[in-house]
Formats: structure tokens, C-alpha cells, sequence
């Protein structure tokens, strides 16, 4: 245990003991009695009332305090709806204030040790609660009700289990001994605590003070008296537990009577000095005396009204002054003047964010009622992106919270916050389906929202200053929303200073922003963390959205031209097909001999582009494109008796072609033939030709295989490429199984860390084939997920570094001769990491590995097709300058120590260029129409 935190934590918890008894508080934290919790676990939406009232109330009459914890799932699946007796129940205990009664919630088990996962179960059981405990018109004059307590019978899995569910409300969780077993072993069987640094406290329960039955019988009374005796030597917190699921066969007199003889018990122990019982929402605060509870200091509407900002200026500045955190809401852009465009404002921005206490949000898009309501996805990323950008631009900080106007929102404005990598939504209440939690698109809610203003009508009438506070309240985290437009008296003006002095002044309570809230709330979490940060960089930070100028264009089509080059060469060197990779030697442009499916596909795709561009006329595309399927048709391998494409040809007569079958190379190749199918509207009869393929052998219970050289299958389907060559089948009609399951990480949280993680076990990733498949296919989200993160990786490297970072596959002058270059995933962060084609020659990357390491010139190229940003601009600009090979096409990278082209063109790189030129040209729009991608 942290010997330091244990201390505080025992000093915090003396001074009230002292108060209480009346002792000196100089008295060493040891002497005083220790705490006693008890609870009564694990009701659920079809227990009892009457039962449970027969179990708490013997506690209660004789002044023990108790607390009842409820799973809103429950154990057989019925969730506690607003309308069971048990809720009910729980409403009209609420509703009597009872002092001496806390209701928790109970979680039988925590799902998982990782912080992301036990944050959304601790929201999705808080969400439910919430709901079904809280009553509209009670609400609207005192505090809502949440859960500060969970119990739980999972054992503690690190120092800092549970932290994550602080950001729900929660501020104890009790583990009870409940008999699970302890994996890990730092959990203490006699009792005890840890506090997090989140400041959540984890209690440990004792088998020695718990009534839960074992096998063979209920736990005497007497032996849980001793039990507390004996705990009581000791200066932990004693958890007395009552599973209240455990006494199910017991008749409501046998409860009673077991109730009271428990109570007894306690009731001995406390007179005896042994130990003090209390709520552990009561020991929170008193061991969190300045923490307890949060209010964020929220003041909206900034350039709403030109004429009302000075007042509001004056009066930040006033607060900030003072002490106070803010978080002020802007508003991008208002009267149809851009906050970038509004240089007043724009200096305040910049100055206040140099302030330690100051913090912005973005406050919609034009402060319009319902701007964010009914619109499509797309449109509400739009409206947001640009939004958030003007915020970020104007002031050099990304903000943390959104405050969407009049508290409008639906499902598609979370979605395009989610998409964004906004971190935080202030929002109303609503009804409360996501009161206090992180939902499943990676939102944290902050919507305990409360204000002065009764309503928007006339003079906006106030309510009173005790009001106020009766509705933000001593236990719940709240958000404390400022509009100095209505603050349009002295009186006004002064209530909120009045409450903000007094909030400031009170024991437990800590005024914050909305940055320093998400900082005490919320621990690392893992890949949501990085998930998040990458949209957030991809989407604002780096994001440099720009119309394609005349100049830029003819750069562009003067680079097409170059990359058209190799092609123009090489396939009349070689009957049709451009080689594998050409270099010059004595003088003379040579190529090497060899062609695969993937290279024939850059061919193809080639072919199409230069068409596209103007580089070459219908005709000559038409040409071309019969000679390269007049290849693919001369020769197969043959496997299981049907015809396949080879791994690799000859394109000479130098022997040493690859044997066998790659079945990601074929896929590729298959979404080539699609484009030119659709290219040449059907003319060409690739249809008869991919028929003629027997693809059904290879594609095993939907799993693609490749066929190695000795005629074994080898299952690809884990492949890092898998996700998108598996589309070349589905284009061509042949049925895959997922890759990736059925998720969605573009429109679940959830699914995205799943999806990320399962993308750290496959390996490296790289920028192709993620943004291959955006330009030709139109992308999925799980490419798009890994290029996020791939950019964002790239950036960091950079700005770490001053290295020029992007990765992906291409030859070296040097052995191996080829390499994958990419980004492997560790749980730490990860490494950018130089791969040989096989294992025999990982030992020549190893030795060269910074000698190889180089700037892909395709991946520049599909950086600034893709990704509209300051990095793609340099990088580009960087490959044109030093990547170019004259009179041959580009290099396949400029050398990270040599700063020198590789001196090595290649048919993947000039065919990756020319594809990523033409997708810019044609506006960013994908190879092939959503009508034939619609399928896949």
C-alpha cells in the first residue's frame, strides 16, 4: 500500500470522528473508532420491497446507518424499470431524505480490469438507476439522485481498479467477500482500502463481518459480532455485508429477527468505542475535503450578441482574477462572421488561454435553435469539424467539452462529436438515459446542469440563490451554467456571485473547469485514449481543409505525368506489363523481369488513371487494358483441379518466378478488374475471365488462403491486408466471412476498441492498404480507424523527432531488397518497426534497419489525397523535391539518414501516385460509385 495515501486518508478520517465525540483532535488518528459500513447488497427490480424494508429496519431504529445497493440488471436479466414496485420503492425512500439510508447500486461482477470497459459498465448501471430513481418535478427544485456507492464482488485487480468510475458519480466501491476467488492477491482478506488517483476509494470487505451463507449454513450473528471485534483491532473500515439475494428462503419474521440480532451486534461494537457506523458516502467526504463533490463553472454565449460581450469579457476576467475556474462557451460563428474573422475576440481567446483556470468549448455552430437536430451525419460533422476547428485555430487549444445550444442534440450530433474526438457533452438532463457516464460512442455526459433562469420568457425570471444551490447540492458533481445576458440586474449579478463565493467556501466542494474535471475524473484509458486523441488530431488539429488551386494542379499533373512514365516504358520493354521495379545501370533503364497480381494490378489501375488525367485517350487505355487481361489469361496455376492467377510471372525469359497462389495479391487485382469493368462498361469481358477462376477452393468457410509454393493452404484472413483485398471477392460475388466481426468503430466506441486491439494483435500496420481502399473503394471504418491512428503516430514521431514519417511497403537498394515498413501497436504506444519479406532475411533488415528506414513516396502521396492537413502538405512538398527519379517515374522513398531518393522506381509506387493524383482531381471521389461498392 501507498504508505503516504493511507495516512491522509486516516487523518481525514479522524477529524469528524473527533467532532463527534468530542475528543481533542490532536488525538493520533489510530485511537479513533473505526469505520463501520453497512449494507445490504445485490437487490435487484424483483425483489421485495417489504422484505428489504424488514431487513434495514432494524438498523435504522436504533440510529445505524445503512446502505442499500441495487443492480439495475438484476441477475435474471429484468432490468429495473421506472415503473416496478422496486423502483417506486426506491423513489418514495428518496423522497422521505432519510439521513441514515444510502442507495447504491451493485455490480455482481466488474466485467473487465481494463479502465474503458469498467467505465462503461459503471455508466450503462448508473444510466439505468438514474433513470428509474429520479422523479421530473423533484428534480426541478432540489438535487437529482445518482449512485456515489457500487458494491461488487469482484476482487481488487490493481491499485488503481475502478478509478475510471469516478467519472460516473461513483466515489466508494466495496468489494465484498464474497468467496471469488483473488487472481491477483493485493487484496487484503482482514479488510482495508485503496484510494485511487481519481480519488475513488475501494473498500474491502472481510468474511469475518459478512452474513453471507457458505454451503452448509447462514453465518451466526455471534460469529459476525466476534468477527467485528476483531476487525476493530485493526484501523481499516469494517464492511458489515447482507446479501440480500442470500435470504431468499428465510420468512420475513426469520429476517427481522436476523436483522436485529446484526444490528445488536454493531450497536455493541459502537458503544464499546470499537467502531463508528456511517454511510460511505459520508466517509468520502469526510476523507475528501476539498474534492468531494465538483461544479464546473460554465458561462455560455460567448458572441451571441456582439454588444453583450464586454460585460461578459469583464466579468470572466473579474472571476479568473479572483481565483475562479471557468470554461467559456463560444460560438463559432455568429451573424455570419467566422470567430476567426472576429480579431477582438480572437486576442481575448489567445490571452485568457495563457491563464492556468481558463478553459473554452465550442458552443455549437451559429447558437440557431435546433441546428444539430434532424440533420443527417454528415451534415452535423460539417456543422461541428468546422465549429470546433474555428475554436481550436482561435486559440491554440483543442476544447474539451461541447455545449451544443439550447441543449438540442439526437443521435447523429453524438455521433460526429464521437467522430471528431471530442471527449466531453454538456448537455440537459434529458431523461437522464446518459445522466453521468461515458456512452457506447465514447461521450462522457456532464448534464447535471443547473441554472437561475426559470425560463427564456420576458425578463427571464431567476430563481432564488437557496434554490440554486438546493438543485446543485452537496454530493453530486454539477455543472453550474452562467448567462450573463440574463444577469440583467444588480440583484441578478450578485446571486451569482453569491453562489459561486459560497460553493467556493463550502467543505467537500471544488470548483472546477471542464479540463480540470475530465483530469480528476478520468484515468488513462488505454486504447479509448488513443482512439480518441488520433480523430481528434486527424479531424481538427492537423486538418487544413483547402480548394484544389490552378497551380497545385499543374504540379499535379506534372507529377502524374512523371509517374505515367515508368509506366509508358516499361510496358513497352516488357509486352504490356510494366515490371516489378526498374533502376538505371551503366547508363541504361533496366527493369526486373517479374510481375505479381498486386503489381498487376497497379498496371491496371495505372492504365485507368492516366486515362482519367488526359494522359492518355480512350483508345489507348482500351489497348493497353486487352493486353493486360491477354496476360492474366495465359497462364494459371492449377490447384484442388480448377485454375487460379500464379503468385507470380515471368515477364522475360530469366527463370525464378514465385510458385503458388497469394490470395491478398488476387484480391487486389480483383478490385482492379472491377474498376476497369466499370470503367469500360462491361466491354471488355473480364466477367469470363474471373469466371474462369476457381476461387471457391481458397476461400474456406469464407476465409481467404493462399497456396504456398509446396501446394499447402495458408489462411490469410488474420493478415493485416485481409480487411481490404477480402473486398475483391465480395465484388466479383464470392462470399468472405468478416474480418473484422460486425463492428462499427466509425459509430461505436465500443467496437472501435475492440477493433483496435485486434489490430495490435495482427501486426504492423501501414499506410497501405487503409488509404488504397479509401481511393478506390471509398474506405471502411475500420480502415479509416488505422490510418487515424497510423497518422497520428506519424505526426508524433515528427514533432518528437524532426524525422518526416510515412510508412509503407516498397523495394531498398540495399538487402533484403524489399521491405514492410509500418507501425506496430504496443500497449505502452508503440514502435515503428522495418520488416523483411521472410524470416531468413530479417536479419539483414535488422542490421540495416535505419540505413532502410525512408520516406514512402506513395504514402506521401495517399497522405495528401486522404488526409487534408499541414503534415500532408510537407510531405508531399518533401517527395517532390528529393523523390523524383527524371525521365524514369518516382523513387519508392527518400531515405530517413540519407535524405536521398533510394534511386529505385517501382510499379506500386508510380501506380499508387497516379491513382491518389486522379482521386484528387475527380474532386476525392472513389474509383468505383457507391452503387457497386454498396454490397461489400
Amino acid at each position: 500500500m501507498n504508505v503516504t495515501r493511507r495516512n491522509l486518508l486516516l487523518g481525514a478520517l479522524s477529524v469528524p470522528a473527533a467532532t463527534l465525540l468530542g475528543r481533542t483532535a490532536a488525538r493520533a488518528a489510530a485511537a479513533w473508532p473505526n469505520p463501520l459500513i453497512v449494507t445490504v447488497s445485490g437487490a435487484d427490480a424483483t425483489s421485495d420491497p417489504i422484505r428489504i424494508a424488514t431487513l434495514i429496519e432494524p438498523f435504522r431504529i436504533r440510529g445505524v446507518p445503512v446502505t442499500l445497493t441495487v443492480n439495475p440488471y438484476g441477475s435474471d436479466g429484468v432490468t429495473l424499470d421506472y415503473d416496478s414496485k422496486m423502483a417506486q420503492y426506491l423513489r418514495q425512500t428518496i423522497r422521505e431524505e432519510n439521513s441514515d439510508l444510502e442507495i447504491g447500486i451493485h455490480a455482481e461482477t466488474i466485467d473487465s480490469a481494463d479502465p474503458y470497459v469498467q467505465l462503461r459498465q459503471a455508466s450503462g448501471v448508473q444510466a439505468v438507476f438514474s433513470k428509474a430513481v429520479n422523479e421530473y418535478e423533484r428534480y426541478k427544485s432540489t438535487a437529482v439522485t445518482t449512485a456515489y456507492t457500487l458494491t461488487t464482488n469482484s476482487p481488487l485487480a490493481s491499485h488503481q481498479d475502478g478509478a475510471s468510475m469516478r467519472a460516473t458519480g461513483i466515489r466508494s466501491v466495496i468489494r465484498l467477500a464474497a468467496g471469488v476467488k483473488d487472481e491477483v492477491g493485493i487484496q487484503p482478506d482482514k479488510g482495508g482500502y485503496w484510494t485511487t488517483d481519481t480519488g475513488l476509494v475501494n473498500i474491502f470487505g472481510s468474511a469475518r463481518s459478512s452474513s453471507r451463507p457458505t454451503p452448509k449454513r447462514i453465518p451466526d450473528p455471534a460469529i459476525i459480532a466476534s468477527g467485528i471485534g476483531k476487525l476493530s483491532t485493526s484501523d481499516d473500515p469494517i464492511i458489515v455485508d447482507i446479501p440480500f439475494a442470500a435470504f431468499a428462503k428465510m420468512s420475513e419474521g426469520e429476517l427481522a429477527s436476523y436483522a436485529t440480532e446484526i444490528a445488536q451486534a454493531v450497536m455493541r461494537s459502537t458503544e464499546a468505542g470499537e467502531s463508528r457506523p456511517i454511510l460511505p458516502m459520508e466517509l468520502h467526504r469526510q476523507s475528501y475535503p476539498d474534492s468531494h463533490n465538483l461544479v464546473v463553472v460554465r458561462f455560455d454565449d460567448l458572441r451571441v450578441d456582439a454588444k453583450r460581450d464586454p460585460a461578459q469579457i469583464a466579468l470572466v476576467e473579474e472571476f479568473i482574477s479572483a481565483g475562479y475556474p471557468v470554461t467559456e462557451a463560444v460560438v463559432p460563428v455568429s451573424d455570419n462572421k467566422f470567430l476567426s474573422e472576429d480579431e477582438k475576440i480572437e486576442a481575448y481567446l489567445k490571452r485568457m488561454v495563457q491563464l492556468p483556470r481558463y478553459d473554452v468549448s465550442t458552443h455549437g455552430w451559429k447558437h440557431q435553435p435546433s441546428e444539430l437536430e434532424g440533420n443527417t451525419v454528415e451534415k452535423n460533422l460539417d456543422l461541428i469539424r468546422y465549429g470546433v476547428a474555428e475554436v481550436f485555430h482561435a486559440t491554440g487549444r483543442m476544447p474539451v467539452s461541447f455545449i451544443p445550444p439550447n441543449n438540442a442534440y439526437d443521435e447523429n450530433t453524438l455521433i460526429a462529436l464521437s467522430e471528431i474526438g471530442t471527449p466531453v457533452i454538456s448537455a440537459e438532463k434529458h431523461d437522464f438515459r446518459w445522466f453521468s457516464g461515458l456512452d457506447e460512442r465514447g461521450l462522457l455526459h456532464v448534464s447535471n446542469t443547473i441554472m437561475f433562469e426559470k425560463s427564456w420568457d420576458g425578463d427571464y425570471p431567476y430563481r432564488d440563490t437557496q434554490t440554486v444551490l438546493d438543485m446543485i447540492g452537496d454530493k453530486n458533481d454539477a455543472v453550474f451554467s452562467i448567462h450573463v445576458s440574463t444577469a440583467n440586474t444588480p440583484l441578478k449579478m450578485q446571486q451569482i456571485k453569491d453562489v459561486l463565493s459560497f460553493l467556493s467556501g463550502r467543505s467537500g466542494t471544488r470548483l472546477v473547469n471542464f479540463a480540470e474535471y475530465r483530469n480528476q475524473v478520468l484515468p488513462p484509458l488505454g486504447s479509448y485514449d488513443r482512439i480518441r486523441s488520433a480523430r481528434a488530431e486527424v479531424m481538427i488539429g492537423n486538418w487544413k481543409p483547402s480548394e484544389l488551386a490552378d497551380k497545385e494542379k499543374a504540379e499535379l499533373l506534372s507529377d502524374a505525368a512523371l509517374a505515367w512514365r515508368y509506366f509508358d516504358w516499361g510496358m513497352q520493354a516488357f509486352n504490356g506489363i510494366a515490371p516489378g521495379t526498374s533502376w538505371m545501370e551503366d547508363g541504361k533503364q533496366q527493369g526486373y523481369p517479374f510481375s505479381t497480381m498486386w503489381d498487376v494490378a497497379s498496371n491496371i489501375m495505372a492504365t485507368v488513371s492516366a486515362k482519367r488525367l488526359g494522359l492518355i485517350d480512350e483508345t489507348a487505355m482500351a489497348e493497353r487494358a486487352e493486353r493486360i487481361l491477354q496476360f492474366l489469361g495465359e497462364e494459371s496455376y492449377r490447384y484442388a483441379g480448377v485454375r487460379l492467377p500464379p503468385a507470380e510471372r515471368r515477364l522475360a525469359k530469366q527463370a525464378g518466378e514465385r510458385k503458388g497462389f497469394d490470395s491478398a495479391d488476387t484480391g487486389r487485382l480483383l478490385i482492379a478488374l472491377k474498376v476497369l469493368d466499370n470503367e469500360t462498361g462491361g466491354s471488355l469481358g473480364i466477367d469470363k475471365l474471373v469466371g474462369k477462376w476457381g476461387f471457391h477452393k481458397i476461400l474456406v468457410k469464407g476465409e481467404m488462403h493462399m497456396i504456398s509454393g509446396k501446394g499447402r493452404p495458408i489462411s490469410l484472413h488474420d493478415n493485416s491486408y485481409a480487411n481490404y483485398v477480402s473486398n475483391g471477392y465480395r465484388l466479383w460475388g464470392f462470399d468472405t466471412k468478416p474480418v473484422f466481426g460486425e463492428q462499427d468503430p466509425s459509430r461505436n466506441m465500443d467496437d472501435a476498441v475492440a477493433a483496435f486491439d485486434e489490430m495490435t494483435r495482427r501486426g504492423r500496420i501501414a499506410t497501405e492498404p487503409h488509404l488504397t481502399e479509401e481511393i478506390e473503394l471509398g474506405g471502411s471504418p475500420h480502415g479509416r480507424l488505422a490510418a487515424d491512428i497510423l497518422f497520428d503516430a506519424q505526426l508524433k514521431r515528427y514533432r518528437e523527432t524532426g524525422t518526416l514519417t510515412a510508412t509503407s511497403e516498397g523495394p531498398v537498394g540495399e538487402p533484403p531488397y524489399f521491405t514492410y515498413q509500418g507501425y506496430q501497436i504496443t500497449p505502452t504506444g508503440g514502435e515503428f518497426v522495418v520488416d523483411a519479406p521472410t524470416t531468413k532475411q530479417a536479419g539483414q533488415a535488422a542490421k540495416r534497419e535505419e540505413r532502410l528506414r525512408m520516406v514512402n513516396s506513395k504514402a506521401s502521396y495517399l497522405w495528401y489525397a486522404c488526409r487534408q492537413s499541414q503534415y500532408s502538405d510537407t510531405l508531399i512538398s518533401f517527395i517532390r523535391e528529393k523523390g523524383k527519379l527524371p525521365g524514369i517515374g518516382f523513387a519508392s522513398g527518400v531515405g530517413e539518414i540519407s535524405q536521398s531518393a533510394t534511386g529505385i522506381a517501382d510499379v506500386n509506387t508510380n501506380g499508387i501516385i497516379l491513382e491518389a493524383i486522379s482521386y484528387i482531381m475527380a474532386e476525392r471521389t472513389p474509383f468505383l460509385p457507391p452503387e457497386v461498392t454498396s454490397g461489400i
